[in-house]
Formats: structure tokens, C-alpha cells, sequence
């Protein structure tokens, strides 16, 4: 069986220790204590008033060691942040180092040879093996997809990128994170007073959400509703079963199946919750 695979340079950085899960679980939005071992589990690192500074997967390795996998250029803001709120816990940080995760689509199988570690990805309906590639490639019959259609899986899946769809200026609910990588029935955590006062006591004024055009849409190109601006294409892809797709962060009167005019482009946008319905996004 030929594997359908797509790579990207990822960063990992690795907290051991008798204190390692008390730790993480007191500075993470995710509950992070009662993980077994090999759970994975998406987390943020936020500042005191909720934006976000890390977007990150969890595994528990051991009882007292974790994997923490982050984008590439977020490895030495991670680790630099770890360090910084690092006290009187038993822990040691070791990273970050750069790794690489081999991405099969269409695959849950867990056992891919030549990877150190697999674990399902953010993407429905597929793993990540982080290890060599070569190795990993190898040993498998794999044909590698674009950038393009990796793009728009991601973008179907609701999954937005740290400097493209979200910055630091990011509350958690714009990014629509809460419901993947936020523990509502945990204690305390960094910025959790900002996040449970808009959960339990008001929304957001802006929001990540998903386009369907008829014609792609540039990164950039500003959206119009009625004749407000009301945000910017943040990512953008043609998806083989639902054609161009986007992602962008809208004002809040730009509601769930409202219709959106983008600059410079004919025809309507329609603004879709995320992630995208799955019996749309399936192909």
C-alpha cells in the first residue's frame, strides 16, 4: 500500500522529572495531571491575560516525562518561557531540537516503522510520525502531497497557525481553541482567569472562522460585509472535495453562513463554522 505522506520541520523540547506533571498542569491550559502514559493532548502556554504565546501537543512518555512538539520558530520561545517560570520544581528542560514530522493522511495505523514517536495528528484521519524521515520514509511506500493540499486539510480542519492565523495578540476563544486544547474542569493555570470570564460571562468581538468561494482567495485580501471591513484572508487553499477554502478572523457580525463580499473578487464568500463539516471535507 502506497502511503500518501507530507513533512514539516517541527521542534521539540522534553520536561522530565518527579515534578514534570505538576508542573506542566499548573502552567498549561490543558489538564495535564491525568494523562497516562502515551496520551497526547493540545495545550497552550499563555501570558497573564490570556493571549497566547505557545500552541502545543503534550505527550506523556513516562510517568515523569513529557514531549512537548511545537512549531519550528516557537521551539526557543517555549523553552525560554518554561525556563522562566521555573522555580523550586524537580524538573529538567532539555531543548528545544529541531525534528521533523512525516504527516500520512488517510492513516490511523500507529505502527510506523523507523519513527520514535507516533501519535495521531491535529488532522482527521491521520498520523504524525516525528522522527528521521529518511528512516521513516524508508521504510514505508510513500508519494508525498503539496504544500497546497496539506493546506487545505488543515485549514477543513479548523487548525489555525501560530504567525499566519493567530499572533501573540490572540485571545484563546478568537482562535476558536478552547474546546481543543483548553480544560474547563481543572484548577488554575497562567491567563485562566481570561478565559473562563469569556467562556462563563461574555464572547469575543472578533473570531477565527472558515471561507467557501468560487475563486481562491489571496492571503491579504480584505472581506467586506455590507460595506464594513470586517477582517483579512489568513490562509488559503484549494481542498479536492470542497474547492478554494480560507481562513480568517471576522468581526462577530459576520455570523456562520452569512454571505461576505472579498475585495477585488466576484461572486460571494460564505463565512463556514470550523472545522469545516466532515462530510464536506472528506477527499
Amino acid at each position: 500500500m502506497t502511503h500518501r505522506i507530507a513533512r514539516r520541520e517541527m521542534a521539540a523540547v522534553w520536561v522530565d522529572g518527579p515534578d514534570a506533571a505538576g508542573f506542566l498542569h499548573g502552567l498549561l491550559s490543558q489538564d495535564i495531571a491525568s494523562m497516562s502514559d502515551g496520551d497526547v493532548r493540545d495545550a497552550l502556554l499563555l501570558d497573564k491575560t490570556g493571549h497566547i504565546r505557545v500552541d502545543l501537543r503534550v505527550v506523556r512518555t513516562a510517568p515523569d516525562a513529557f514531549t512537548l512538539i511545537t512549531d519550528a520558530d516557537a521551539g526557543d520561545r517555549l523553552t525560554d518561557l518554561l525556563d522562566e517560570y521555573h522555580f523550586s520544581e524537580e524538573v529538567e528542560i532539555i531543548g528545544p531540537e529541531p525534528v521533523e514530522t512525516v504527516t500520512f493522511l488517510d492513516r490511523t495505523d500507529p505502527h510506523v516503522a523507523g519513527a520514535e514517536l507516533v501519535v495521531p495528528s491535529p488532522i482527521p484521519g491521520a498520523v504524525d510520525a516525528v522522527g528521521d524521515p529518511a528512516s521513516i520514509v524508508d521504510a514505508d511506500a510513500t508519494v508525498m502531497v503539496d504544500d497546497d493540499e496539506l493546506a487545505a486539510r488543515r485549514i477543513a480542519a479548523g487548525l489555525p497557525r501560530f504567525g499566519v492565523d493567530i499572533t501573540e495578540r490572540t485571545l484563546v476563544h478568537e482562535a476558536g481553541l478552547q474546546h481543543r486544547a483548553v480544560s474547563f474542569d481543572k484548577g488554575c493555570y497562567l491567563g485562566q482567569e481570561t478565559v473562563a470570564r469569556v467562556e462563563y460571562r461574555g464572547g469575543v468581538n472578533k473570531r477565527l472562522v472558515g471561507l467557501r468561494s468560487t475563486t481562491p482567495l489571496a492571503v491579504g485580501t480584505t472581506l467586506l460585509h455590507g460595506d464594513r471591513t470586517v477582517g483579512t484572508v489568513t490562509s488559503s487553499a484549494v481542498h479536492p472535495a470542497l474547492g478554494p477554502v480560507a481562513l480568517a478572523t471576522v468581526r462577530k457580525e459576520a455570523e456562520d453562513g452569512s454571505e461576505l463580499t472579498a475585495e477585488g473578487i466576484a461572486g460571494p464568500v460564505q463565512v463556514v463554522p470550523l472545522p469545516f463539516p466532515a462530510e464536506a471535507a472528506a477527499g
